[in-house]
């Protein structure tokens, strides 16, 4: 009943189709961007399943954190040249999409985003400003995860886990209030401003980590299994629960809420019975996740919104920007592909890892 490589697949192509919902429709006033009817309350009917969304970041860091358990666990040496790698083959993605987006942007894209300014252009392409793609602040969070993962898998695997999971939650509910309502000042400046976000997004991302990770060492999930292995009608039960979940969040219109969610859509999918073509799809989605997540909001905020909500009824909406990510998506891969065999194939990694390993065993 634990997560499998294949599992993993499904949850992250369904949480990227959740994130494209979300930035697209979690909104009450639409304008003319859409045909909205019905409303039900003050919102599009279609405004409740998109915040629903905003536990795709959570659904993601869970996966991650539930994966980094186990990989690490079962480690034979330092992992530091492998998580290198993967950050570099993340760089490789994201180069290459500012590459081909930021250009055609400050061509004929929105002229508060794309401004001419080196700085800017110098600070976007390291990853360090997200000014250009307000989805990318997530970059920095993944590599400082990825970049820490060893340690913190090491402290959870020794601390009892409800304590764990308690202090998360504290960190958690900590940064969510500084970043939507702040109660500590952190003053102007530029810099420390943002170091102070970038604190407030680690706060918020780390307790699907933490929460993953816990999964992962007490097999919550195959304990969760076995009480319900006699139960009938699960598929009915989980899919009604999630239907109560998009009620509740209908009413606990809040972020806050989401690591929650994310872990109850977990579990009721491994207690499901799932249908082949439903997670071939959501495999075939997950393959391009990395590559939607970079250009998705270009499409529909920064260069070419007019085109994309052109179809004017939701579904087709979000069917046709899926339809523009994968086919850019596709050129991506085109071209980084053969950069991800290099990086993989490269030992320079492992050499910087295994000096690294020496040099901490020698101080």
């Amino acid at each position: 009943m634990e997560l499998s490589k294949s599992d993993s697949g499904v949850l992250k192509g369904a949480a990227i189709l959740m994130m494209v919902m979300l930035h697209l429709f979690a909104r009450k006033d639409v304008g003319d961007l859409y045909y909205a009817e019905p409303f039900i309350r003050d919102a599009p009917w279609v405004y409740y399943l998109a915040i629903m969304g905003d536990a795709c970041r959570q659904i993601y860091l869970f996966v991650t954190g539930y994966a980094f358990y186990l990989m690490i666990s079962n480690a034979n040496g330092p992992l530091l040249g492998k998580n290198l790698k993967r950050i570099a083959k993340l760089y490789v993605n994201f180069w290459v999409v500012f590459l081909i987006f930021v250009p055609v942007g400050m061509m004929i894209g929105d002229e508060n985003v794309f401004t001419p300014d080196i700085g800017r252009f110098v600070l976007g392409f390291l990853g360090i400003s997200n000014a250009y793609n307000g989805a990318w602040w997530f970059l920095r969070v993944y590599v400082i995860l990825v970049l820490l993962s060893p340690m913190l898998i090491k402290f959870i695997k020794r601390q009892p886990s409800f304590l764990l999971l308690a202090c998360s939650f504290v960190l958690f509910v900590f940064g969510h209030f500084q970043r939507y309502r702040p109660f500590l000042e952190v003053g102007d400046h530029v810099v420390v401003a943002d170091i102070a976000n970038l604190c407030w997004l680690l706060a918020t991302s780390q307790f699907s980590f933490v929460i993953g990770a816990v999964f992962s060492k007490e097999k919550f999930l195959t304990r969760i299994g076995n009480v319900f292995a006699n139960v009938r009608y699960r598929n009915f039960l989980c899919l009604s629960v999630l239907a109560a979940l998009v009620v509740f969040h209908g009413i606990v219109q809040s972020s806050i809420i989401a690591p929650f969610n994310s872990t109850v859509m977990i579990v009721a999918y491994t207690l499901m019975t799932k249908r082949k073509v439903v997670t071939n799809v959501l495999h075939y989605f997950s393959k391009h996740s990395t590559n939607i997540w970079l250009v998705h909001m270009f499409f529909y905020l920064t260069i070419f919104p007019d085109m994309t909500f052109a179809p004017k009824y939701p579904v087709l909406i979000f069917l046709w920007l899926l339809l523009m990510c994968i086919a850019v998506s596709y050129v991506v891969k085109f071209i980084t592909n053969p950069l991800h065999r290099i990086i993989e194939r490269s030992s320079l990694f492992s050499r910087r890892a295994i000096a690294e390993h020496q040099w901490m065993k020698s101080s």
